[in-house]
């Protein structure tokens, strides 16, 4: 991670130049941001969750960050930089002792909710034990992994005496004990899970609809599916924030839009528009104009990400149980048409590896090559043959039913077609579709699917997604439901490494490993080039939201 191999965006043609080797990437607008107006966000897609103890989606993620804070986050940085965790609520990222079995973060002087009362301890032990409520399932799982006693709690609706393994000595310090040495829980606390949650204000499943803030933007209004309107929340103190800026003074989601539209307005970034950033990439329509454009070109933010993209295999489901099967479908699969309904190059690089490029660990592999990635037919057609499968089969394929993940439907079903694999669609709402594929009984044989590791490095992506003893029937990061008693087994042994770089490489061998069982195929490295409007300043692509625009940082030019 030390060498700059990878920094920045490669665009259609050449037209934007690869970033400078220090990791910048390229930044909308010009001038110098300032404070005040109002920043319109436009999304193609919805919120899935803003309760910090069910938010597990990047973009959601994102745009949490501007209401509650979290012991430490990610660094306000543009490329690799970004990787960087950094103290928020706590005053360092944590103090390791007893092994790294235990952790103590001091909060700092100052920091308050959006009423005014003083965020303590209390409030963060109590956002952390509300993780584990069978009705909030879909967060991260770290406390459920790694803290004393997890495996028998409830929660705090069942459970109201709380979590020993949480100590609160005082209202400034937060103690965590686990049941086995974590080197990087510092890392972890920067997820949604470690915000504070004031118990008299918990609404339990309802507070999804309404997160007491404790950034510097409240939610004055939230529609689900439409209409998110944040505005200041006057007891933040900068002073006590080197992370966030709070440079607008309202921050106004428009959501589900149809992304032709979100491009066309962009494009024209005309009134309100002007004053405005796209949630998600320039769809692959609109890429030719904006390159060609200087202008336009001005107003791209080009960044990276540490996300692969991939087609998940549901292997608990026949004849996708078997192996060879699965290796057909990697053989069978076209990288490159799924890659240009997203855009095309402007979208990334085609993944050969689990493992993006820009993670340690990663090593150059392909075990299912085939000319330009555009899929090997012949070879496809051999393993279902050996599978007793010649003539085919039928699968559905579960997709978002946003224009982008019907066109990536679409791109799967024609390339399966061509090994006699009948693929059907079943488009899901976007503000369902995580939700849904992490239900093991909602989950079909196939899914577009993708992972970005919680903080940039690899402990965060092979164990959650490919673990079986994590398998659960809600909340289910393990989406391909693979289980496999020897990568049970090495990722024990991995994580009891304490050599990180020891760690990585090993990490990077288990990937092949996997890969060869095929689970998951991957398909695309990911990075976004997103468009901005005239007025938008401060704009880049952060590697934590899978290169979308830090909304923390961003502001606008007078």
């Amino acid at each position: 991670m030390s060498q700059c191999t990878r920094a920045g965006l490669v665009v259609v043609a050449g037209l934007l130049a690869l970033t400078a080797c220090n990791g910048s990437t390229a930044q909308g607008g010009s001038g110098e941001a300032v404070r005040g107006g109002t920043l319109h966000v436009l999304a193609s897609t919805d919120l899935e969750h803003l309760d910090p103890a069910r938010n597990y989606v990047t973009s959601s993620q994102n745009v949490a960050r501007l209401i509650y804070r979290t012991l430490t986050t990610v660094a306000p940085k543009p490329g690799q930089a970004g990787g960087e965790i950094v103290p928020d609520l706590a005053t360092d990222t944590g103090k390791p002792s007893d092994g790294a079995k235990t952790w103590t973060f001091t909060l700092k002087d100052g920091v308050k909710f959006e009423d005014g009362q003083p965020i303590t301890s209390r409030d963060v032990k109590y956002g952390v034990e509300r993780s584990f409520a069978p009705d909030l399932p879909e967060g991260a799982p770290y406390a459920r992994m790694w803290l004393e006693g997890g495996e028998n709690y409830k929660g705090p609706y069942e459970n109201p005496e709380g979590l020993a393994s949480v100590q609160t000595p005082d209202d400034k310090t937060i103690v965590f004990h686990l049941n086995r040495p974590v080197a990087d829980f510092g890392s972890a606390a920067s997820l949604p899970l470690f915000a504070p949650v004031p118990r008299e204000q918990d609404t339990g499943v309802g507070y999804d609809g309404r997160p007491v803030s404790s950034g510097p933007y409240k939610i004055e209004k939230f529609e689900p599916k439409k209409r998110l309107e944040l505005v200041r929340n006057v007891h933040w103190d900068p002073k006590t924030d080197d992370v966030r800026k709070g440079l607008p003074d309202r921050v106004v989601l428009e959501l589900n839009l149809d992304p032709a539209v979100v491009d066309q307005r962009l494009v024209a970034g005309q009134g309100e528009d002007a004053e405005a950033l796209a949630m998600e990439p320039i769809g692959a329509a609109t890429v030719g104009r904006v390159v060609n454009d200087p202008a336009l070109k001005n107003r791209l933010v080009s960044g990276e990400s540490i996300n692969t993209r991939f087609l998940t295999l549901n292997t608990r489901r026949a004849p996708l149980d078997n192996v060879k099967v699965r290796q057909a479908i990697a053989y069978a699969l076209d990288k490159d048409a799924l890659r240009t309904v997203r855009g095309g190059p402007i979208a990334g690089d085609l993944a050969t590896t689990l493992l993006p490029p820009v993670l340690a660990g990663y090593a150059a592999d392909d075990q299912f090559p085939s000319p330009d990635g555009k899929g090997d037919v012949a070879k496809a057609r051999a393993l279902l043959a050996e599978a007793g499968l010649a003539q085919g089969f039928p699968v559905t394929l579960d997709a978002p039913s946003t224009p982008g993940g019907k066109a990536q439907g679409e791109a799967v079903q024609a390339a399966l077609a061509r090994v006699g694999i009948t693929v059907t669609i079943n488009a899901i709402s976007p503000s369902a579709f995580y939700s849904t594929i992490a239900n093991t009984a909602q989950i079909h044989d196939m899914a577009i699917d993708g992972w970005t590791p919680d903080w940039a490095g690899p402990s965060t992506y092979l164990p959650l997604i490919f673990d079986s003893r994590l398998i659960t029937s809600e909340g289910n990061n393990n989406h391909s439901q693979y289980h496999s008693d020897a990568v049970n087994k090495r990722l024990d042994e991995i994580a009891a490494l304490s050599d990180p770089a020891a760690a990585a490489t090993a990490y990077g061998e288990l990937s092949r490993q996997i890969a060869r069982d095929v689970p998951v195929v991957p398909f695309l490295w990911d990075k976004a080039a997103i468009l901005v409007g005239p007025k938008v300043a401060g704009a880049y692509g952060h590697i934590a939201y899978v290169g979308r625009v830090d909304l923390a940082t961003v502001g606008l030019r007078k």
